[in-house]
C-alpha cells in the first residue's frame, strides 16, 4: 500500500513540476505600438515599457525552448518588435521637433 501510495504521489508531483515548466515556456505575445503620427507622450512611454516586458518575457522563453526554429523565430521577431519601436520613436521625436 505504501508502494502505490509513492508512485501515485510521485506521479503527481513530476505532473505538477511538467505542468509549470510548460506554463513557463509560453511564447510572449508582441506589444502593439501606437500611431506616432498621433500619439501622445504617456502611449510612447507605455508602449517602452511594454516592448521591454515583452523583451524580458521573450528572453526567458529563449532560456526554456528547445527547437532550434522557435528559437530562431522568436529572435527575429524580438528584432522587429524592437526596429518596429525605435522607428516609432523616431518619427515620434521627429513629430514633436517641428510641432
Amino acid at each position: 500500500m505504501k508502494n502505490i501510495i509513492a508512485v501515485v504521489f510521485s506521479t503527481l508531483l513530476l505532473a505538477a513540476f511538467s505542468a509549470g515548466a510548460a506554463a513557463s515556456c509560453q511564447k510572449p505575445t508582441a506589444p502593439n505600438l501606437p500611431n506616432p503620427d498621433t500619439a501622445v507622450t504617456p502611449e510612447m512611454v507605455k508602449a517602452k515599457r511594454d516592448v521591454q516586458a515583452y523583451l524580458t518575457a521573450a528572453e526567458a522563453y529563449l532560456e526554456c525552448v528547445k527547437v532550434v526554429a522557435k528559437h530562431n523565430a522568436m529572435v527575429d521577431e524580438m528584432e522587429q518588435v524592437a526596429d518596429a519601436f525605435n522607428a516609432a520613436v523616431r518619427a515620434y521625436k521627429a513629430r514633436m521637433a517641428n510641432a
